[in-house]
């Protein structure tokens, strides 16, 4: 995760806020040698080295070198304050507040390795200091004894390793302080992309139902009504030399009207009606078809070899598909004969709707609300819906679909 530029979000604001704490820790410790020693500016600059450690630390840097340069820095600055008018000691005076600084900050910049790295430099700073430069009196005025070598050296060594206990408790806490402020700004994400995906689904799904509702009044009462304006013309073609054929027509063109207003009031509704009324596709298209094409004067030839019962989602899209194919070719073709196959071939499912029609150049029939339905019936199926038809050639659609898919479709 990227810092934060200026650090203003909790917890890094926090952090910040003991970083000043450790910082006047360091002023304090450094304000009694300051006001002994006999060079003002060095005591004066002591304390400036203390304020611009603390100023850069309102700014992490980015980059990866920018941080290694940083750190640097602040190693150098540690080390120049401490060993600035030749006082070295006031380097195990001020290592313990400045060093703590620098693991908060490194926590912030670096990764696991990174981390390790900087406790590892702050660790051989204090060794070096200790072993090198610190020297305990070899006559206490509380001990009856001088300390051997050894006992001295177990002194330093425990200074040693109880300042990098602290900073390694220090370095913990902070990195569990920033993993749960990570874990909430990542939910925080999660959150905000959970809410757009379902904003988007909702709209997707929204537009998918109109456009399904578009399609089944399309498909049910487009084909109503080109039955019954089929039924009308048959009605005023025979009226003058056969009346009562032309009663026949007119009697069921009143039947289909009423029954449309009935599939049309059920659609509002219901915003669904289910044209095979429980009926398998290899009833309910012989069935359609028979409505269809006898007529129009049309002889179908209907082949019907399916598996097992498909799911109703399925069954739906393929009525409708030769529902539409037989509406236009009814409607347009001036076709005398109509070919409907449903079969299973391999893994797949091929429909195909081909009439001897007068054909048209699918170039200039692209705004079709019809084929664009088929289509989409195909496509939400997984399948695939095409069209040849040529001037003076004919029709045929072709839809077919991946037999898994169409299985696996929810019934």
């Amino acid at each position: 995760m990227q810092t934060d530029v200026l650090r203003s979000q909790t917890p890094l604001r926090q952090l910040l806020y003991v970083e000043w704490l450790l910082l006047v820790m360091a002023m304090f410790v450094t304000l009694p040698f300051a006001s002994i020693e006999p060079d003002p500016a060095i005591a004066w600059g002591k304390l400036g080295l203390i304020l611009v450690f603390g100023v850069i630390g309102l700014r992490l840097p980015q980059q990866h070198w920018q941080k290694v340069l940083y750190t640097l820095t602040e190693l150098g600055l540690i080390l120049l304050l401490a060993s600035l008018g030749g006082e070295l000691p006031m380097m195990m005076r001020l290592l313990p507040q400045l060093g703590l600084i620098v693991v908060i900050r490194s926590c912030q910049l670096f990764r696991t390795w990174g981390r390790v790295m900087v406790l590892g430099s702050i660790f051989a700073m204090q060794w070096f200091i200790t072993f090198a430069y610190l020297d305990l009196p070899t006559k206490p005025e509380r001990l009856s004894f001088p300390p051997t070598e050894w006992q001295i050296n177990v002194l330093k060594t425990n200074a040693i390793v109880f300042f990098s206990m602290v900073m390694v408790f220090v370095a913990m806490l902070v990195n569990a302080l920033l993993a749960a402020y990570r874990s909430r700004q990542e939910l925080m994400v999660a959150h905000e992309k959970l809410r757009r995906y379902a904003a988007k689904i909702e709209n997707q799904a929204t537009l998918y139902e109109r456009n399904r509702i578009a399609r089944e009044i399309h498909d049910s009462l487009g084909h109503s009504l080109t039955a019954q304006t089929i039924l009308l013309e048959n009605a005023l073609l025979f009226l003058p030399q056969d009346v009562d054929r032309a009663q026949s027509y007119m009697v069921n063109a009143k039947n289909s009207a009423y029954e449309t207003l009935r599939e049309v009031s059920r659609s509002v509704s219901a915003l669904r009606t289910s044209p095979l009324q429980g009926k398998h596709l290899p009833i309910a298209i012989p069935d359609l078809v028979s409505d269809m094409c006898t007529p129009a004067d049309i002889v179908p030839e209907c082949t019907i070899e399916l598996p097992a019962p498909l799911p109703e989602e399925v069954n739906l899209a393929l009525f409708r598909i030769v529902q539409e194919a037989l509406t236009n070719t009814v409607k347009h073709s001036h076709a005398t004969m109509v070919q409907i196959q449903l079969l299973t071939k391999r893994d797949r499912l091929h429909l195909q709707v081909l009439d001897n029609g007068q054909g048209f150049d699918p170039s200039q029939n692209t705004t079709g609300f019809g084929l664009r339905g088929m289509r989409e019936r195909a496509t939400n199926l997984g399948g695939s819906c095409q069209l040849w038809s040529a001037p003076g050639e004919g029709c045929r659609i072709s839809v077919i679909l991946p037999l898994s898919a169409v299985l696996d479709s929810p019934a």
